[in-house]
């Protein structure tokens, strides 16, 4: 904003004050020399859409999921993921993500004996069906905390690696298939994947990394990733082929705590955000809905509650998807000049930019929201970040996606902006001169 005169300053002060209420407010220019400025390749926004997906059980006809006409599918169109994960083996099952497709949501789709899927049929009866719906294919589901499970008469890890290792080849040999990535077996422990031993039959990482309750970024860079390496080695891609909370909170005998919904509300997007910035492919949040009504961990881990009402973590993905979302795609993404100044401990960011050449700087506190011990939800306060861009923008809009997608502040021609950073998304939008 260009400087004004102290009467413009006075007829103007209820907007002031209303911006100094939520901590938005667009400086003039203010050069600093020892300003520490870092250029930052921004990536594309279409990029961290498609890592975002949610995991479903389409044919589980004896819970939410038999509402799909009037509930599922209308909810995954708004929700406004282009990716499931999902398993099985029936013609309903496969008449759903033939359906999906068409809309363009594609599925990885689990390959377990449990669901009468063996290296030998897997492509005639578990893809050719719906071939044209399936993007990835993934192996067993969790063996590794189910050990009555038998392939071949042999338990974990050895069955689990004589299926994968059948499987992946059967894939590979067959021109129909031969192009799908395969993801590595889950494991429920990640420290078991040291039993199982380093597999070559796979093009990625596959890991279940819930939170437990927690906030999160927990245990992923000092022991969900690189236990998951242990099977993957150190360059194969990652996907989180399972992640999220439950919100069971009154279930005392759950294996991983429940977190209120107002909770998961600002940690669901962050999650999406965090798991983006270490490069993971895509995470699958866990799940689509509440399978039943019940106040139990397995029950309760949906962005839906079981009526197919949003739980606040479905409406904050929503709003930053949508907000995010991109048709065209950068070519060739360009560079930022900022830094930021102020109150910046723990505040994590993502920087984007749309095929149009916006930017979008992202910005969230990754601290806590719920006390594991005291069963308390946490208020962390806002905190005051100064955003300083090398060259000013055209326009400044400031979106909270836990809220909604509209902007809650715009502003023009300016290179500073007094930011109120909360534990959920502050999404930046910064419209540059060439745009």
């Amino acid at each position: 904003m260009e400087r004004l005169l102290l009467r413009w300053l006075w007829h103007l002060r209820p907007v002031w004050l209303s911006l100094l209420a939520v901590g938005l407010v667009m400086l003039p220019i203010a050069w600093s020399p020892s300003a520490q400025w870092q250029t930052e390749t921004a990536r594309p926004a279409a990029d961290f859409v498609n890592s975002v997906g949610v995991a479903t059980h389409l044919r589980y006809l004896d819970t939410a999921y038999k509402h799909y006409d009037d509930i599922i599918k209308p909810r995954l169109l708004e929700l406004g993921v282009h990716h499931i994960r999902d398993g099985g083996k029936n013609k309903g099952f496969y008449e759903k993500l033939n359906d999906l497709a068409s809309y363009g949501i594609r599925a990885t789709l689990v390959m377990d004996p449990r669901d009468g899927l063996t290296p030998d049929n897997a492509i005639a009866e578990g893809l050719q069906p719906v071939l044209g719906a399936v993007e990835a294919v993934e192996g067993p589901n969790e063996w590794d905390v189910h050990p009555k499970l038998r392939y071949q008469g042999l338990a974990f890890p050895d069955g689990v690696r004589n299926y994968q290792t059948g499987l992946y080849r059967a894939l590979k040999a067959n021109p129909d298939t031969q192009n799908l990535p395969v993801l590595l077996p889950s494991l429920a422990i990640p420290e078991n994947g040291r039993k199982l031993g380093k597999l070559e039959a796979g093009d990625m990482g596959n890991m279940h990394s819930y939170a437990g309750g927690n906030l999160p970024s927990q245990d992923l860079d000092t022991r969900w990733i690189p236990q998951t390496q242990a099977v993957t080695g150190p360059d194969k891609p990652l996907v989180a082929t399972e992640c999220g909370w439950h919100t069971a909170v009154s279930d005392r005998r759950a294996s991983q705590p429940g977190v209120p919904e107002e909770v998961v509300g600002r940690y669901a997007p962050r999650l999406a955000l965090e798991y983006f910035n270490r490069g993971i492919v895509r995470s699958f949040l866990y799940q689509l809905i509440d399978e039943r009504k019940a106040e139990k961990q397995e029950q309760r881990f949906g962005l839906l509650r079981n009526d197919g009402t949003p739980k606040p973590a479905f409406t904050s993905l929503k709003n930053l998807l949508a907000l995010l979302e991109d048709g065209g795609s950068v070519v060739a993404p360009q560079t930022m000049q900022y830094y930021l100044s102020g109150d910046t401990k723990q505040v994590h960011h993502t920087l984007l930019q749309k095929s149009d050449g916006r930017f979008y700087l992202v910005l969230w506190q990754e601290v806590p929201g719920f006390g594991l011990r005291n069963r308390k939800v946490l208020s962390p306060a806002a905190k005051t970040v100064t955003l300083n861009l090398a060259q000013p923008f055209v326009t400044a809009n400031t979106y909270l996606p836990l809220e909604s997608e509209t902007a809650i502040a715009s502003f023009t021609n300016g290179a500073q902006l007094s930011l109120s950073v909360p534990d959920h998304p502050l999404v930046v939008e910064l419209v540059p001169r060439t745009a």
